[in-house]
């Protein structure tokens, strides 16, 4: 991430979540105050698109909520997922009933719910007559719209809370974005296209249980009854009932309350100023307006702007505010992948981007939290030697926000005893040290802010590169690859099998012992309990199973000798006649049932399974064998 502006004594503490799409590896983001990668979470949950990740409680701890799915263009399909502070997928939430599945747009934590239920968007298509009216230009024939739709869901059982739906209260002719108008509107012609004419962007609930909704193709913020879902009162668009005083704003984004009372409402928002088509103000803000429910009218009290030499950015699309709790804002940029961070007095404290306007690469909301994360995956280590002599290490940890410092240490076999090398305090993402002597073996262990070790990697060979290598190669690494020129190439078919000098230097690694398990034997520091544990563990089963083979030893060994006892007295021959008498009956017995519609069927089953594995048995020995010789159950063999 790129700053043009940081000032890291005045921004906030915390972590900036976010969720770029329409770049390499679209997914779930953390980074640092600092620019720095945290986190990435690309294909973690799955590999679709992720939108606005933040941090939610449930079951009263710190979870990560955000949305994944397949991306459309001005909505999505998915639904909402709920990772712990392990980054493990503890919850996925479906929207309810029979309609389409969750949109991106919404999905968090229903406020005064104690993490029991979530708020989520839905976008439903919807045959709807659309030549009632001569504005929306379809002359005949059944037309197609988008219904907005919000859901409160049960986050346990799916069941539906409460459910919303625009054409009941709010009438497509008060659209401000008429059928095929912009990019995301749709035509509604089939229902390939159908008209987005309300286009819901964000949900709030309050403690008495009412609804704050922002519908962006309307231009409008609605307060809804959460008893019947009524309008009580809406600002801005057609139909207003609360009237603005010193400001105008339209395609607006992530509408949330800060208080409200019996007289007053104080809400912000993030007004985009425009959809890139059609246009209200020169830049987009951040805005905090008060709404007087006596005058009904709403003055804007704060505004925020992009510090750009120009004097601000215009986003078309998406975009998002959150106020933090010094009085100051977080703002994300919508569809230029730019973020800021704003004092309660208007000055930008951080200002930054994770790409070039001209990229493509968009956020749709970006957040900030305070936040711990401890992955169950161990850092990830790669050692490096360019002579054998001096070796770099280069070390992190996905997620890890506890590390503070790094212990090295080497050895030179897998399994020998490692010795302490060096420490580095933690630098970024990854952190690189550098020892002065190269050993075959290495690791790195994680240690806290108390220097308490966290976790330990897996044990990693040093790479030597080779001497036709080593050319392009310094102390940090070597260069990127580059394709032998067309005149040199040697042709496919040339024979290497005859010319060793060919093969690999790195071939033969112990892979077995390249990922093996720090030893825990070792002197140099001492493993968490969890790793000690495990040898005990093994140890206790080997004792175990070598108890359980000398007592069925003991068994076998008696059961031969009672055999032979018997065999001796001649009591196999006295219960020959018994043996035949059953056999007989058991012979009568089975052609019954064989000459019966039942038996048949289950015979014959049985016949063709058997020709099955004895057509198996032809192919792995080579021979041929018969139904009767390979199943043993012919009567009449000898």
């Amino acid at each position: 991430m790129d700053f043009t502006i940081l000032r890291p004594e005045l921004v906030t503490p915390g972590y900036l979540f976010l969720a770029p799409y329409r770049n390499v590896d679209p997914g779930p983001y953390i980074y640092d105050n600092w620019g720095n990668l945290v986190w990435s979470g690309a294909g973690e949950s799955g590999p679709k698109t992720s939108h606005a990740p933040r941090v939610c409680t449930y079951r009263g701890k710190d979870h990560i909520c955000f949305f994944e799915g397949e991306q459309h263009q001005g909505f999505a399909r998915g639904h909402g997922v709920i990772m712990d502070q392990n980054y493990r997928v503890v919850r996925t939430v479906d929207s309810s009933g029979a309609g389409a599945s969750g949109d991106m747009h919404e999905f968090k934590m229903t406020p005064f719910s104690n993490g029991t239920t979530v708020l989520m968007t839905v976008y439903q298509p919807r045959q709807y007559d659309l030549t009632v009216n001569p504005r929306f230009n379809v002359e005949r024939g059944m037309g197609w719209v988008v219904e907005g739709v919000f859901q409160e869901v049960e986050i346990e059982t799916g069941r539906l809370v409460f459910e919303w739906r625009s054409l009941d209260h709010v009438d497509p002719g008060l659209s401000w974005t008429m059928p095929g108008t912009t990019d995301t509107s749709g035509d509604g012609l089939d229902e390939e296209t159908p008209w987005d004419y309300f286009h819901v962007n964000s949900i709030d609930k309050n403690i008495e249980g009412d609804y704050l909704i922002s519908a962006r193709h309307v231009s409008a913020i609605y307060k809804l009854s959460g008893e019947d879902g009524h309008i009580i009162w809406q600002m801005g668009g057609n139909a207003a009932t609360i009237h603005t005083t010193n400001f105008v704003f339209s395609y607006q984004h992530h509408a949330r309350w800060i208080s409200e009372n019996a007289t007053h409402t104080t809400l912000s928002f993030y007004d985009n100023g425009s959809n890139s088509y059609n246009q209200t103000n020169i830049f987009s803000h951040g805005w905090i307006v008060s709404i007087d429910h006596v005058t009904a009218t709403a003055t804007m009290i704060q505004e925020w702007g992009a510090p750009e030499p120009e004097g601000g950015l215009l986003s078309g699309s998406q975009g998002s505010m959150q106020m933090l709790p010094n009085g100051g804002c977080h703002i994300g940029w919508g569809e230029h992948a730019y973020l800021s961070e704003h004092t309660a007095d208007g000055s930008a404290v951080m200002y930054g981007k994770l790409a070039d306007r001209a990229s493509n690469v968009m956020i749709y909301r970006s957040n900030k939290y305070n936040w711990t994360g401890t992955p169950e995956t161990k850092p990830a280590l790669w050692t490096y030697s360019k002579a054998g002599s001096r070796m770099a290490f280069f070390v992190s940890w996905n997620g890890a926000t506890e590390v503070q410092s790094w212990n090295f240490y080497t050895a030179d076999n897998a399994s020998g005893n490692y010795s302490l090398v060096g420490n580095a305090r933690k630098a970024g993402f990854e952190t690189e040290f550098h020892a002065p002597a190269m050993k075959q073996w290495a690791y790195a262990e994680a240690l806290d802010a108390d220097g308490r070790p966290l976790s330990a990697s897996v044990v990693a060979r040093t790479f030597e590169p080779s001497a036709s290598l080593a050319q392009y190669c310094n102390d940090r690494g070597c260069d990127h690859s580059q394709q032998t020129d067309d005149d040199n190439l040697v042709p496919y078919e040339t024979d290497f099998s005859v010319a060793d000098r060919y093969l690999s230097p790195q071939r033969g690694f112990n892979t077995q012992s390249y990922y093996a398990e720090v030893p825990s034997n070792h002197t140099a520091t001492t493993f968490n309990k969890a790793e000690t544990g495990s040898t005990k563990k093994s140890s206790a089963t080997l004792t175990r199973e070598a108890v359980l083979v000398a007592i069925g030893a003991l068994i076998g060994f008696g059961t031969m000798t009672l055999g032979i006892l018997i065999h001796s007295q001649g009591l196999f021959q006295r219960l020959e006649p018994l043996a035949d008498s059953i056999s007989r009956r058991t012979g009568r017995w089975t052609d019954s049932v064989s000459r019966s519609a039942f038996g048949s069927r289950v015979l014959g089953r049985y016949t063709r399974v058997r020709e099955k594995e004895v057509e198996g048995l032809e192919g792995d020995l080579g021979g041929s064998l018969s139904l009767a010789s390979s199943a043993g159950v012919g009567r009449g063999q000898a």
